[in-house]
């Protein structure tokens, strides 16, 4: 184990987690902009397509960041020992795929269920970055 595969795994857990959020986002823009993106053709196009891997692949991405994150989180402790950062992000990381899939598996999950989920999100993102800094 070394550190080059360390840092490349940490990064590669940052793009797959932004590739993650970009749901939400990709969504509010398509809400929010629809009738400007409707005047362009292929703006239109393209950002549907965008939106569809996306969308499509959510989850993928979710699931992903964990195998990534235990790899990393090995190659890490392999080298340095537990890191009190990195086990808080990793802690945020697991509490936000089984939000995830327990918002997947649930037939009633409402609303709350949203909002929780895009808080941890949030906190994820100030935990990776404490982490990282």
């Amino acid at each position: 184990m070394n550190t080059d595969l360390g840092e490349f795994l940490g990064y590669a857990i940052i793009t797959l987690y932004l590739l993650t959020i970009l749901n939400y986002f990709v969504k509010l823009a398509n809400k929010k902009l629809k009738v400007h993106l409707k005047k362009n053709k292929t703006v239109s196009a393209g950002f549907s397509l965008l939106t569809k891997f996306i969308v499509k692949n959510h989850k993928l991405f979710g699931l992903l960041t964990i195998a990534v994150l235990l790899s990393h989180a090995a190659n890490q402790f392999l080298i340095y020992g537990i890191s009190q950062t990195g086990a808080l992000a990793a802690s945020v990381l697991v509490l936000q795929v089984a939000l995830g899939v327990y918002g997947y598996k649930a037939k009633k999950r409402g609303k709350t269920w949203l909002r929780i989920h895009r808080g941890v999100a949030v906190l994820l993102m100030v935990a990776i970055g404490i982490h990282i800094l």
